[in-house]
């Protein structure tokens, strides 16, 4: 095989993972998110493939369980996520795997062995293409904990006016997801889920699964307060503030934690970074002096000298008698 046709079959190995890539962002990434307005129903990626190509590649009983989790952590609520999940992966192995397999007959040559190669770099980036996607996965759910994390105490300053004006709970959970749909848009979707459990089962139920899907311990304990709040027929308005005020507290204590870490690992640097740049500064005038010193002196009649000695310094010249 000659070098030109190898560099045309790097370009269209390129051009196809980009195309896969692009294909899986346009397709799977961002579908069926923190949409509180209502989830329409989408075609999904492969039609009616999408189940046939999940089948080809199963996954353990046990990482079932922690990928829908983690599909619901990430706002993923399409009801075969998973299956179009698993899918596009398996498209991604096993496309990588076709195109390995045509590189290896296409680079037949008595001369020039290239199968090691091409095996080692389509088996690391088999294993990259089969674990890529679940971390990315991880990535956003944990993203959006974060988010909804950040949004909850603002969440509950609306939720604590609207019922303190006399609203329903149910009624001032929908109120609150109408107004923060726009700039918090995971919690707004959570609260639409909580809206609706609450329409068909009941409170307690909708908050279990609140706190189940979340897994946060703000989110928990809120959900536990309601409950007993609401079991125990106290005033809901007044526990939701004291708590929102507790949230505050507690992300105010939690970011000072942050930054005394912050200031402690930052020692390193400081020491390994900033430190050398100010010892040349400041000793670098001193040595540069020193230096010019030293050569002026060296010269002859100069003070380093090796033939002066120390005694025709210090003693003047005595004259011998007549």
């Amino acid at each position: 095989m000659t070098p030109g046709m190898i560099d045309i079959l790097t370009l269209v190995a390129f051009g196809a993972i980009a195309f896969v890539l692009f294909l899986v962002g346009s397709l799977f990434l961002g579908r069926g998110r923190n949409q509180p307005d209502g989830w329409q129903a989408k075609p999904l990626a492969f039609g009616r493939l999408t189940h046939l190509l999940a089948a080809i590649l199963p996954i353990h009983f046990e990482n079932d369980d922690s990928l829908k989790r983690e599909l619901r952590r990430a706002g993923y609520y399409h009801r075969y996520a998973r299956d179009e999940f698993i899918a596009i992966r398996n498209v991604l192995v096993i496309g990588w795997i076709l195109l390995v397999a045509t590189a290896l007959v296409v680079s037949v040559n008595p001369q020039r062995d290239f199968t090691i190669p091409i095996v080692v770099v389509g088996a690391v980036i088999t294993i990259l293409l089969f674990a890529v996607p679940r971390l990315i996965l991880q990535s956003q759910a944990s993203d959006r904990l974060k988010q909804i994390q950040h949004s909850l105490p603002d969440a509950l300053d609306m939720l604590n006016m609207t019922m303190a004006s006399g609203m329903p709970l149910q009624q001032s959970l929908g109120h609150v997801r109408a107004e923060i749909g726009k700039t918090h848009p995971a919690l707004a979707c959570e609260l639409t889920l909580v809206e609706r459990h609450m329409a068909a089962d009941s409170m307690d139920s909708a908050l279990r699964r609140f706190s189940d899907r979340i897994d946060l311990p703000d989110v928990q304990s809120l959900a536990a307060l309601i409950s007993q709040t609401e079991r125990l027929g106290s005033n809901v308005a007044i526990a939701l503030r004291d708590y929102s005020d507790s949230v505050r507290r507690s992300r105010l204590q939690h970011a000072e934690e942050r930054g005394n870490r912050n200031s402690v690992a930052m020692i390193l640097p400081i020491v390994f970074c900033l430190a050398p740049p100010i010892y040349i500064l400041l000793l670098g005038p001193a040595l540069m002096e020193l230096r010019g010193f030293v050569m002026r002196e060296n010269r002859e009649d100069g003070l380093l000298r090796p033939d002066i000695t120390a005694i025709d310094l210090l003693q003047p010249s005595v004259r011998e008698p007549e």
